[in-house]
């Protein structure tokens, strides 16, 4: 009740929180409905696993050039007019697809493109908040971001650029996402002026923050060598970003190659997988607090190992029973789609048992001093976790077909799984005892 009326009588009366709250609506759904459709014109355009993975990969590589400079020019530039030009920059961006048509080469460089632009709008976006809500307020705000943050994923990627496609055509769902971007810039372009920047950015600068990067991530690395239940946590959340970019990149081809639908049709993994992200939350705050961190982590792990290699099975199977009840073809089988969406809902759940809980452990356990810079090392390893797979399983994937691809990922996460089992077991007890303490009043 208390959290309503904080954002009822603050954050809903801020007019500045109000317009960078649905420019947040607008651009995220914008950006993720332009990545779904992206996914299904390049698997339609080329048929090949190589080539989505390469759309996912220039969607990933902008934050690992750009990372670093990014949150050093937002620190020393107006953060409003960093806003509004992010947002027109991308808007501008997309327009390239209504002016050169549906080809490969546009769709990887409006890719690159909105995801390089993307980099510098996010930091302002965050970096804006403290400056335009009050302080008791930004629990709420926060709070309201994250749920944005999930269900603009939901809304772009999962039912408007699907549905749009699919009823009136690429060019129309481009266009929407050019008014989204551009009704965005408005709505920043409302915001109070910043305040003066003490320090503008120069060479120096830049440079003297790459150095300070490189030192501050020497310093995280050398404090999580001795922290290996927060190094796991960090792995685990490493772990699935690599699983979700894989999905992302070879939805499209299983779909074709597996259930023998349109490349469009991939919204019948992602939508499952999506509502069984939601549906763990919510299992998740009814049972976390019975088994604990460690137990939901290896839980999610082995659940996912499981989904995967139903997924891998899926086309093997399917051809068989095929066979077995209609000469070869899947059309008298349509509890076989079933069976994969609902696998699809199970990995999501996964997911969260997976991510939450370890996130949830390193942000508790974590000294404040050394934060920022253990989390800058999260950044670093989803990247380098994700680029590395998107270089090696498209080409697998047209090689060998998709299945060899999901079994190798569940020996990654079977293989994570028993690798910080031991650490999961002393953190586990370790938390036990400490609660012991807690409850009895003796000393830890």
């Amino acid at each position: 009740m208390e959290l309503g009326e904080a954002a009822q009588h603050g954050l809903l009366r801020n007019r500045a929180f109000l317009a960078v709250w649905s420019a947040q609506i607008l651009s995220m759904t914008a950006a993720n409905a332009l990545t779904s459709a992206l996914i299904a014109l390049v698997a339609e355009l080329t048929k090949s696993n190589t080539s989505s993975s390469l759309l996912i990969l220039f969607a990933v590589v902008p934050p690992v050039l750009f990372g670093i400079l990014a949150g050093v020019f937002v620190d020393r530039s107006d953060k409003r007019l960093v806003l509004v030009v992010t947002n027109a920059l991308r808007a501008l961006a997309v327009t390239v697809t209504l002016l050169f048509g549906r080809d490969l080469v546009t769709a990887y460089a409006v890719n690159f493109l909105v995801a390089s632009v993307t980099v510098f709008f996010v930091p302002a976006e965050a970096a804006t908040l403290p400056a335009i809500v009050r302080k008791r307020d930004l629990l709420t705000a926060n709070s309201l971001f994250t749920f944005t943050f999930n269900g603009a994923f939901l809304l772009g990627f999962i039912i408007v650029a699907p549905l749009v496609v699919a009823f009136a055509g690429y060019p129309t769902l481009f266009a929407i996402i050019v008014a989204m971007f551009a009704a965005s810039a408005i709505l920043c372009a409302t915001l109070p002026p910043g305040a003066p920047v003490a320090e503008r950015l120069g060479v120096d600068v830049a440079g003297q923050a790459i150095d300070r990067g490189r030192r501050d991530v020497g310093e995280a690395l050398a404090f999580l060598t001795k922290q290996p239940a927060i190094t796991w946590s960090l792995v685990y959340i490493a772990v699935t970003y690599t699983l979700v970019a894989m999905a992302g990149a070879l939805a499209p081809g299983y779909v074709r190659e597996v259930l023998l639908l349109p490349e469009r049709s991939f919204a019948l993994l992602v939508a499952p997988a999506g509502i069984g992200v939601i549906a763990g939350l919510g299992t998740l705050n009814a049972v976390s607090p019975r088994i604990g961190h460690s137990r939901a982590v290896g839980l999610g792990l082995g659940t996912a190992a499981v989904a995967l290699v139903v997924l891998a099975a899926a086309r093997p199977v399917a051809l068989v029973a095929g066979r077995a009840a209609q000469g070869g073809g899947l059309e008298g089988l349509p509890y076989f789609i079933g069976v994969v969406t609902l696998t699809a809902f199970v990995f999501g759940i996964s997911y969260a048992f997976i991510t939450v809980p370890s996130m949830t452990y390193i942000q508790e356990e974590l000294p404040e001093v050394i934060r920022g810079r253990v989390f800058g090392v999260l950044n670093m390893l989803v990247s380098v976790f994700s680029l590395l797979p998107l270089l090696v399983i498209g080409p697998v994937a047209d090689i060998w077909g998709i299945a060899p691809v999901f079994v190798g990922a569940a020996i990654l996460v079977i293989g994570v799984w028993m690798g910080g089992r031991r650490v999961r077991r002393i953190a586990m007890v370790g938390r036990g005892l400490a609660n012991v303490s807690r409850d009895t009043g003796a000393p830890r």
